[in-house]
């Protein structure tokens, strides 16, 4: 199969730090993919995923270690994956951070699909590239698998070994290093793509990275909301981080946001206007912020600014920019860049 899915380079930015620590040349890896040695360094690269594999297949035998994916799994920083790293972890709960996930998987790479069933007790995620020769993509897959499973484990908070994981190809490796690696049971040679299965009752727990949210010690506890609500500031904030969630999952609403809080509709709304303000004026001012900082990086892309703001179509947010400030998204960043002596 030839692989043309395009990625973004961002997918492998912990490449450097591994090959570094394993004593292999990055140079004589990029090469091999047809890659020049400076791909890695420049922000909002793409390339195709055949050659993203076929750099991490090089690692592989270069360093001499078959599941080279983990170590490139355990270095992975969410924050580098743009929107699908942030969205992984923007759900209130691990339902919606996989859904989040998936939503925003395009941003990172074209020709996957990806799903989440539940049968039996059981959840199953599951995650498949087009194109894609199983053998050939083994080290992204074994590295995507080890990347989600630590991610279900973090949001989850569970440690425990009730997971069954199955790779699309035969094992690089035995399997006993594999489940040891993993702290899970591993099978192979479904030819289809990635499946995670994990206790279903993990899909309903609260995710502890979400806006500082506090979780109780003990499973089963009631979480204490110590948050005071007729405080303005306090209010605010905790609105404006609802917003950078629900952005990314195109529910930035009135609705969605007093359902987070734990507040009625019209009692948040209330409450905004006796502070002189409304719900939509904080979205409005809150986004308007957010473009004119994401605006003077010139290595994002209009498009990606647009959805992290919650918009569905770009010329909604085009619009939205000409209101704020009377020129486009991309005059206003012309102007900026220039100032900038960038």
């Amino acid at each position: 199969m030839w692989d043309r899915n395009s990625v973004s380079l961002s997918l492998i930015h912990m490449l450097p730090m591994v090959a570094g620590h394993r004593g292999v040349s990055l140079d004589s890896i990029l090469a091999r993919a047809g890659l020049a040695r400076d791909a890695l360094s420049q922000t909002g690269l793409v390339a195709a995923r055949s050659q993203v594999c076929s750099l991490l297949n090089e690692l592989s035998r270069r360093s001499g270690e078959a599941t080279i994916g983990f170590d490139l799994a355990a270095a992975a920083d969410p924050t580098k994956l743009g929107l699908t790293g942030r969205a992984l972890f923007g759900g209130r709960t691990l339902r919606e951070c996989l859904v989040l996930h998936a939503r925003h998987m395009p941003t990172l790479q074209g020709g996957v699909s990806m799903g989440l069933d539940v049968r039996d007790g059981r959840a199953h995620w599951r995650h498949a590239m087009a194109n894609s020769d199983a053998a050939h993509a083994g080290v992204l897959n074994e590295g995507i698998a080890a990347f989600v499973l630590a991610a279900l484990r973090a949001i989850a908070g569970a440690d425990g070994v009730d997971a069954q994981i199955t790779l699309p190809h035969r094992p690089r490796a035995s399997s006993r290093l594999y489940e040891e690696k993993l702290g899970a049971g591993v099978s192979f040679g479904n030819g289809v793509g990635i499946s995670v299965s994990f206790d279903a009752a993990w899909l309903d727990r609260p995710n502890p990275h979400l806006g500082g949210s506090r979780l109780a010690e003990e499973p089963g506890e009631a979480i204490v909301d110590s948050q005071d609500w007729n405080q303005d500031d306090t209010l605010t904030m905790a609105l404006e981080r609802i917003f950078s969630s629900a952005a990314l999952a195109g529910t930035l609403s009135l609705l969605d946001a007093s359902r987070s809080l734990g507040i009625a509709p019209r009692s948040l709304q209330r409450r905004l206007l006796a502070s002189g303000t409304s719900f939509e004026a904080l979205v409005d001012t809150w986004r308007r912020s957010l473009a004119r900082t994401q605006l003077a990086d010139p290595a994002l892309p209009v498009g990606s600014i647009s959805r992290s703001l919650g918009y569905s179509d770009p010329a909604h947010f085009v619009r939205a920019f000409r209101r704020w400030e009377g020129i486009t998204p991309l005059a206003y960043r012309r102007i900026v860049v220039a100032r900038n002596g960038n």
